[in-house]
């Protein structure tokens, strides 16, 4: 039940981010990368797994498909997060940089996860992989290697995503946020599952069963988590776009008597033609006035609530052009 709901919310954050798509706020990355974790996460699924690993000769091949499917997703999402923030830790670097060391490192994480697994004892499709064979070495290193990597990652993107929270306001924030709790968790969860493979190979029942039951909750609400946080991100965006449209067009409007005036005292080339965006008018706007203040002196003077619209509006440009350059 809990895979059905895990797989049911990544694929409905695929749904939105292709809805976002359509507004011009989410990329087709993005949907690609949250694709693959959707297609890892439901071939986790009990009567799926089974079918899909019958077609494919009933040697657990759907596991190991499963597990890579997720690895590359969740590493290319969290490599997005990276490279449009300006957090960047050590880590991040290592595990999320250029495109040709991410890329060797998360081949090599697959080459050595399918290496063990070849190396495991089965006797044919389990849907219960880790129960029926978690207490073989080779298990748990095909298990381990693939959790210490998409720990690390995980944990990562909590990190950038805590110190990227300071720098962002509005839905970004929350969003921000949202991805940091679901990052953290899942790094948490990694960390119970490498206790998990220990326990098993060890035959220690009681911390086995401790770990199992702290992990099908820790992974189900963090998965929830980060695919809300990465539907949210591209929504935030969008919200604050429009909001940051609205307050251009409200300062504009304010400001436009003082402009007026300005350009009878000085004339400065056609007037601002009226568009569904305001940002360029204003900051034209902007020039403008402070031209005349500038030349004009004394001879031009605003009122009180003029010249504090007239600083809001710079410091309202100033935000926009760093929120542009964040989320580049």
């Amino acid at each position: 039940m809990i895979q059905v709901l895990i797989a049911a919310s990544v694929w409905l954050a695929v749904i939105g981010l292709l809805a976002l798509r359509g507004q011009g706020a989410a990329d087709r990355s993005t949907i690609y990368a949250t694709a693959s974790v959707g297609v890892g996460v439901a071939l986790n699924i009990t009567p799926l797994y089974l079918a899909v690993d019958a077609w494919l000769g009933g040697r657990n091949l759907t596991d190991l498909l499963a597990n890579t499917a997720i690895v590359f997703g969740m590493s290319a999402l969290a490599r997005a997060v990276t490279l449009a923030s300006d957090q960047h830790i050590w880590l991040s670097k290592v595990l999320l940089g250029p495109r040709p060391t991410w890329l060797a490192v998360a081949f090599t994480v697959v080459a050595f996860s399918a290496l063990a697994f070849s190396q495991i004892d089965m006797h044919g499709t389990s849907a219960r992989f880790m129960i029926d064979y978690g207490d073989q070495p080779a298990t748990a290193l095909y298990s381990g290697v693939q959790h210490v990597y998409f720990g690390a990652v995980t944990a990562s993107l909590a990190i950038v995503c805590a110190r990227e929270a300071r720098n962002v306001d509005g839905a970004k924030r929350i969003a921000t946020i949202v991805l940091m709790l679901g990052g953290a968790l899942q790094a948490i969860s990694c960390l119970d599952v490498l206790v998990m493979d220990v326990s098993h190979v060890a035959g220690n029942e009681g911390v086995l069963r401790l770990a199992q039951t702290v992990y099908d909750y820790v992974n189900g609400i963090s998965f929830l988590l980060i695919t809300a946080g990465f539907v949210l991100l591209p929504l935030g965006r969008l919200l604050d776009a429009r909001k940051d449209r609205k307050r251009s067009a409200q300062l504009v409007e304010t400001l436009s008597p003082a402009w007026k005036r300005a350009r009878a005292l000085k004339p400065l080339g056609p007037a601002v033609e009226k568009s569904g965006d305001h940002g360029p008018a204003l900051y034209r706007l902007i020039i403008e006035v402070r031209d005349v203040q500038a030349t004009l002196g004394q001879r031009f003077d605003l009122s009180h609530d003029e010249a504090a619209a007239l600083d809001e509006a710079e410091r309202h440009l100033l935000g926009h052009h760093l929120s542009v350059r964040t989320n580049a």
